[in-house]
């Protein structure tokens, strides 16, 4: 396989998951922001689909992703700015997708690749994958990582990856259930597109505004938590009834 210098987003459907592949094997995957663009579009295009089900993101290669490609934008503030802002819209595009989301974790998985990874509803990965925030070796900081990671993790643990640039493993990763499962490394897409496909069943509008009632009130106080999930059960509610359910 042979992905151009910007890398790119192949998409592919099996049944009806969609698997989108970050694919710069030359570049262990670092996404840039043509990268985070297409991949902001193919997760729209994939929320208002009612033949897709779930979405799988995976890596090309033995690699999942070693983080965003900063320094394909340039050395302009306003180039950087541009990455930034779509890596950002890339994020968001993965909270609003109203579907089971799961990462294929087929490889390392490092700094803005290891919040890509923790943004995902589930994750599938082996044994031989490390994860982490190793950015401060490398002059850095997780900047755009941590808006992400941040809740995903004890504290104690974030600061211990980010000062020490220190890597889990797999099992530690399932400790800290950052993955669902350890499975062989050629099982890692099929085991991540059945558990894609795991609400295939079911009511796919009732599935969609749970996701998002979830995404939506993360931040939220609870008085505007029970707020949004008032008014999102009416709006299941009558799916249910539209379906002959109710």
């Amino acid at each position: 396989m042979k992905a151009s210098q910007e890398g790119t987003i192949e998409i592919e459907n099996r049944g009806s998951v969609r698997i989108l592949t970050m694919c710069r094997p030359d570049k262990n995957n670092r996404v840039t922001q043509a990268m985070a663009e297409h991949a902001t579009l193919a997760f729209e295009a994939a929320r208002i689909e009612k033949s897709v089900s779930g979405v799988v993101l995976t890596g090309y290669g033995d690699v999942f992703c070693t983080g965003g490609d900063y320094l394909s934008a340039g050395g302009t503030s306003e180039g950087r700015l541009g990455f930034a802002r779509a890596f950002s819209d890339m994020e968001r595009a993965m909270t609003r997708l109203g579907k089971p989301l799961v990462g294929a974790n087929n490889g390392n998985t490092h700094a803005g690749g290891f919040s890509l990874l923790t943004a995902c509803d589930l994750a599938v990965t082996h044994e031989d994958a490390t994860f982490g925030l190793p950015e401060i070796a490398h002059g850095l900081f997780p900047f755009l990582a941590l808006a992400i990671v941040k809740d995903s993790l004890p504290k104690k643990v974030l600061w211990d990856m980010v000062y020490r640039a220190r890597l889990l493993s797999a099992a530690e990763a399932q400790q800290f259930y950052l993955v669902n499962e350890i499975v062989p490394k050629d099982s890692v897409l099929e085991r991540a597109v059945e558990l894609a496909a795991c609400t295939a069943r079911w009511n796919r509008d009732i599935v969609s505004l749970g996701r998002d009632l979830y995404y939506n009130t993360r931040c939220s106080n609870p008085t505007e938590a029970v707020e949004q999930s008032r008014f999102a059960l009416i709006a299941a509610l009558k799916a249910m009834d539209e379906s002959g359910l109710g």
